[in-house]
């Protein structure tokens, strides 16, 4: 059973905004409010010379997570308009001594907009806990494609980290796509859950769908009854839980 959510009086906020401007051009408003003194995860905007794709990364300004964190992503991608996230780097979640921290994104997406998020992994240290909770709107023809990545255990370390992922995904008009729920707590909940493997990848796309042989890897496939593919791959390192071919099929149906 996943635990409700934590209380964190100390909340740092990055938002990220696109629109589509005068002549098709986007327009970005780039926000970030760093909270109690704790670090925050800075949007910068990369260039991307011969492209009208605005690309954005994502870049911690300190060391996250830590127990009491609470790091809140509003990404806001207006009617047709686009956006390409990225993370120069994984995520890491260290021992909190009884804590407990939190990452929250939301994702609103208006008709006929565009993103790719190609996360990196988040390391759940021996001592972590951790909260990770991503809620998605879609407008009418919207898509969106998102990688994420979860390891249990620094190396050498054994899997005794806790988290939990949640992701919702609705339609603008309110109509439910995805409702996932995945929860481990140590190397029990890791045996049971995923085999033992102490790595899970996972490729999301709505609005779009995957080919039939779009992962070249052992992976769980599933075709979302409204539309859309979620991908998962167990393995015992992260590289092999990040099908490439799979991912760049997904940008290449979500563009």
């Amino acid at each position: 059973m996943l635990s409700p959510p934590t209380t964190c009086t100390d909340a740092s906020r990055t938002r990220v905004v696109v629109e589509r401007g005068v002549g098709g051009r986007p327009r970005v408003w780039l926000e970030v409010e760093a909270a109690g003194g704790r670090p925050a995860v800075r949007p910068m905007l990369v260039p991307v010379p011969g492209s009208d794709r605005p690309r954005v990364s994502l870049v911690p300004d300190g060391a996250l997570l830590l127990a009491g964190d609470r790091v809140r992503i509003e990404v806001r991608v207006e009617d047709g308009a686009a956006l390409d996230l990225v993370e120069p780097g994984g995520t890491v979640a260290y021992d909190m001594r009884g804590g407990r921290a939190r990452w929250e994104v939301d994702i609103d997406l208006g008709d006929e907009a565009s993103l790719t998020w190609a996360g990196q992994p988040l390391i759940v240290a021996a001592g972590a806990d951790v909260v990770r909770a991503t809620t998605v709107q879609l407008g009418s023809g919207a898509r969106l494609a998102l990688r994420e990545t979860v390891v249990l255990g620094r190396h050498g370390e054994a899997p005794s980290g806790r988290i939990e992922l949640t992701t919702r995904a609705d339609t603008s008009s309110g109509h439910a796509l995805l409702v996932d729920a995945w929860s481990v707590a140590g190397a029990d909940d890791l045996l049971l859950s995923v085999g033992g493997a102490r790595v899970l990848g996972s490729v999301l796309v709505l609005g779009a769908d995957l080919p039939a042989d779009a992962t070249t890897t052992p992976a769980a496939r599933l075709d979302l009854e409204a539309g859309g593919t979620l991908v998962r791959t167990a393995a015992d390192e992260a590289h092999l839980a990040q099908d490439e071919r799979t991912w760049q099929l997904a940008v290449h149906a979500t563009r």
